[in-house]
């Protein structure tokens, strides 16, 4: 498999640009697909992002046409080297989705109900409880989460075939809008692939998540699946999962909830900061809801990594206590 260094940033960054575009400063109306105003030129109803071969594809009619980078170097005026530099910083923590098949609504819909037909629900001893269990510790799994045996991962026009887990991800209104899938060995790990984690192919309904599990009136949201477990671990409250930082920032909680706890990410290049806050500002503006945001303490650390640090320094304490014991 080729290097990061080898691989051209315009194959790291295929697939994501939906989400590192409004990272960096464009506004996400622009990425609908329709014709709009030229965030470069200005121009009224000239502009449309095609994103063919999910390249962030894009054409004008006074700016002519080019791909996701060069959009970034004319929106923001920026040369090659400023551009590549900021798009590195957000290509890790955007997830990529598949790239897009040629068929309509209807067969997107009908892929969907396939793979979630042949999943089943999480066992402990089979990959997916294997690795939710190493990276939360938890042995009974949400029903929006479910394993499956054989899942197509698809990269370069090759196919390769992975167990995997499925989530659910639900819109604002309850109804399935999408499928998340993280690609796994058969002992639990993430799989050697590019992108272990992608999103199926098709829009998404924007204030959508993966929702882990009830709640009562509180409720958290967080990033990744296994933040969001970490974080209900870590806190005692119900926590749900928006996949990404730009949808956490669009996430639109259900009715019922009183209080929200944004657990955001404590991102090196504040991606993850900016979003949770994002979030919470709005939330209180329109809503009233009662929210705070929490941020993990050490830069680069998310909630899972803030409970997998702590469940290790308790083991520490404990071989060390019991060390010198004598029995007898």
């Amino acid at each position: 498999m080729p290097s990061r260094k080898e691989t051209p940033l315009k194959d790291r960054a295929r697939g994501r640009w939906h989400e590192m575009l409004p990272a960096l400063g464009l506004p996400r109306q622009i990425l609908t697909g329709k014709h709009q105003p030229c965030p470069m030129c200005r121009g009224k109803d000239r502009f449309r992002f095609d994103n063919k071969r999910n390249e962030g594809t894009w054409f004008c009619s006074h700016c002519r046409a080019g791909d996701g980078i060069s959009l970034v170097m004319k929106a923001k005026d920026w040369d090659y080297r400023t551009a590549a530099k900021e798009i590195e910083t957000l290509i890790g923590s955007a997830t990529p989705v598949d790239p897009p098949l040629e068929r309509g609504e209807a067969d997107k819909r009908a892929a969907l109900n396939e793979l979630w037909r042949s999943s089943r629900a999480i066992q402990p001893g089979d990959a997916a409880g294997v690795f939710l269990f190493n990276r939360v510790g938890i042995t009974t799994f949400p029903d929006c989460l479910r394993f499956a045996c054989n899942i197509p991962y698809r990269d370069d026009g090759r196919t390769s075939w992975h167990p995997g887990m499925i989530a659910k991800v639900t819109d604002p209104t309850g109804r399935p809008t999408s499928l998340h899938r993280t690609y796994l060995t058969h002992d639990g790990r993430k799989a050697d692939v590019p992108d272990p984690r992608r999103m199926m192919p098709g829009s998404i309904a924007k204030g959508s998540a993966v929702r882990l599990m009830p709640h009562d009136g509180v409720l958290g949201i967080a990033e990744g699946i296994e933040t969001a477990l970490a974080a209900s671990r870590l806190f005692g409250v119900p926590c749900w999962a928006a996949l990404n930082a730009g949808t956490l920032s669009e996430w639109v909680p259900p009715e019922g909830v009183e209080e929200v706890i944004v657990f955001g990410d404590y991102d090196a290049n504040h991606t993850g900061q900016v979003a949770a806050t994002t979030l919470a500002q709005r939330l209180h503006n329109q809503s009233g809801i009662k929210v705070r945001v929490e941020i993990p303490p050490y830069p680069g650390q998310d909630w899972n990594d803030v409970l997998v640090a702590q469940e290790d320094a308790e083991k520490a304490r404990y071989n060390r206590d019991t060390a010198g014991a004598t029995y007898g």
